[in-house]
């Protein structure tokens, strides 16, 4: 290697057109919005590492198709949806997602019980969208699952949310 190169293991060469195995550029940046949402560099390399790191990892161990409903958002687009100033979608490092076969507890169910290192997990009540929202940070994971009522919020998710 040469001096002050850094070599980054995680991110997996794909076809441009491709962030990921299962998963499309268009899926991750398309919004409902009709706002511009085009991610710069790094936030394609981070959704790069989002879909190497967790997208793919869940659409294999759920052996069934993810639809990504929010992926990047600019900070216009973030704005628009009320998303958080602090989003990690701003990031390119978070994406909300639904299956037509599972439901939001049976997919957060799969990322618990998966080996998948995210740093956070949130089931959202059917009423919030029924989907779930995980992250990842560029850091240590934290492994945080959340569970977002119909009443609003968000509180420690367990067997007693369904």
């Amino acid at each position: 290697m040469q001096p002050g190169r850094l070599l980054v293991p995680w991110i997996v060469p794909m076809p441009s057109d491709r962030p990921g195995v299962h998963f499309t550029w268009k899926e991750l940046t398309t919004t409902s919005t009709g706002l511009d949402n085009y991610p710069s560099t790094e936030h394609r390399n981070n959704l790069r590492m989002l879909c190497y790191s967790l997208l793919d990892p869940l659409r294999v161990h759920i052996g069934r198709p993810l639809y990504i409903t929010s992926g990047y958002r600019s900070e216009a687009v973030n704005a628009a949806v009320g998303g958080s100033v602090r989003s990690y979608h701003l990031k390119g490092l978070a994406a909300d997602c639904k299956s037509k076969v599972l439901d939001c507890h049976e997919l957060i169910r799969a990322v618990i019980d998966s080996d998948i290192d995210f740093d956070q997990v949130i089931a959202y009540a059917p009423s919030r969208g029924g989907h779930i929202h995980i992250q990842m940070r560029l850091g240590r994971n934290r492994r945080q699952v959340l569970w977002a009522p119909k009443s609003g919020g968000y509180e420690d998710y367990n067997h007693d949310c369904i």
